[in-house]
């Protein structure tokens, strides 16, 4: 017959993840409202990548890459959120505060119009994507993953910055609010935060035996090379679909059939 410990820990287990659920979905708003209320562009993705770090790292210091992915991409959605409701709502403040969002929803729109630049040119947009998941890497290696969120949070600001501008500006608001943040991007992300939980687990197994101690958890290769394997997708099935993808971008912010 269980005991009283085993009977209640199903309970105690939902009740931790629901609480886990509040402190990112509420942290998400919260830090970004901060960060456009102190209106520095460089604290920004430093406040909000600090509201999943420690869900991310607890998990990942227990070889719980599953979780800490997951959490990550739960927040990673409100965080979206917040970023496209606090555009919306105060379009200056937040160009003043999203780095680099108004030079990247420029040359977004532009592709979109048309259909010039690096979004349609593997050749252009390669080096981009290689640039940004090496340092990537070496962020979230060097850091057990903090930098790297904070990269990552920098990275998804100005997109969701680029996607209410879009909206904004076009004809038919929910095709571009809903296709704004193209299917290749949405992988990328997932790609990134499967990459950084498992830098972040080398990171710790290198820490430990720097200091002479054997590590608690090792290098997840399959972890990596999972996350490396969604990143070559995104890049794959961008040059596939972008032509397509703008087109249906272009109609919905001329308006038209």
């Amino acid at each position: 017959m269980p005991g009283p410990e085993t009977a209640t820990r199903p309970a105690s287990t939902r009740r931790a993840a629901l609480a886990t659920a509040a402190v990112l979905a509420l942290g998400a708003p919260a830090a970004t409202a901060a960060g456009f209320l102190v209106g520095s562009p460089w604290l920004l993705p430093l406040l909000t990548a600090a509201v999943p770090f420690p869900v991310f790292l607890s998990r990942v210091r227990r070889g719980r890459y599953g979780r800490a992915v997951g959490w990550v991409l739960f927040w990673a959605v409100f965080q979206s959120l917040a970023v496209l409701a606090a555009t919306w709502l105060a379009p200056e403040r937040a160009a003043a505060v999203v780095h680099r969002g108004p030079a990247y929803a420029a040359e977004m729109i532009h592709w979109v119009r048309t259909g010039e630049g690096a979004e349609g040119s593997p050749r252009l947009f390669l080096p981009i994507h290689l640039r940004h998941y090496l340092g990537f890497c070496v962020l979230s290696t060097a850091s057990a993953g903090a930098a790297g969120l904070a990269l990552g949070a920098w990275l998804l600001n100005y997109m969701n910055y680029y996607v209410a501008e879009l909206a904004r500006t076009s004809a038919d608001f929910w095709t571009a609010a809903l296709l704004g943040w193209p299917i290749w991007a949405v992988i990328r992300v997932a790609g990134y935060v499967v990459t950084g939980a498992a830098l972040a687990g080398l990171s710790l197994s290198l820490a430990a035996r720097i200091k002479n101690r054997e590590a608690a958890i090792r290098f997840p290769a399959r972890v990596f090379f999972f996350g490396l394997s969604l990143v070559v997708a995104d890049a794959v099935i961008k040059a596939l679909l972008a032509p397509a993808w703008q087109k249906i971008l272009l109609r919905a912010l001329v308006g038209g059939n």
